[in-house]
């Protein structure tokens, strides 16, 4: 159990963490009310299993957050991840139904915050 200083400060790591997306989200005169809380979930789940395709992503999303999504918003993250310059997207080598991601460096340098923060 983290200890009542450990928890704040994680906290608000998190804060700082979700205040330079907004940031970044109005910088791209992107998401002009902030960026979605989902966006950063999602952003968290990639840096964690980097190198997986988005339909993997997808599937961890429930049980990591035991909240379901559904594709569309996945498809709509995964986009406003690109326009925020964070992701690539590109089709799967082995099968072209399915979308692989990799990092831009703007996206490996929010990356590094998160594992700065959470660990790998």
């Amino acid at each position: 159990m983290l200890s009542r200083s450990s928890l704040v400060n994680k906290i608000m790591d998190f804060v700082k963490i979700a205040s330079d997306f907004e940031i970044l989200a109005k910088q791209k005169q992107q998401h002009k009310n902030g960026i979605h809380l989902r966006s950063l979930m999602i952003f968290y789940l990639m840096c964690k299993h980097d190198g997986e395709t988005i339909s993997s992503i997808y599937k961890r999303f429930y049980p990591t957050y035991n909240h379901d999504i559904n594709h569309a918003s996945m498809s709509r993250v995964s986009n406003s991840l690109v326009k925020l310059g964070l992701i690539k997207l590109y089709e799967n080598i082995a099968d072209r139904r399915y979308k692989n991601y990799t990092f831009t460096n703007l996206g490996n340098r929010f990356k590094k915050e998160m594992e700065n923060i959470y660990g790998n």
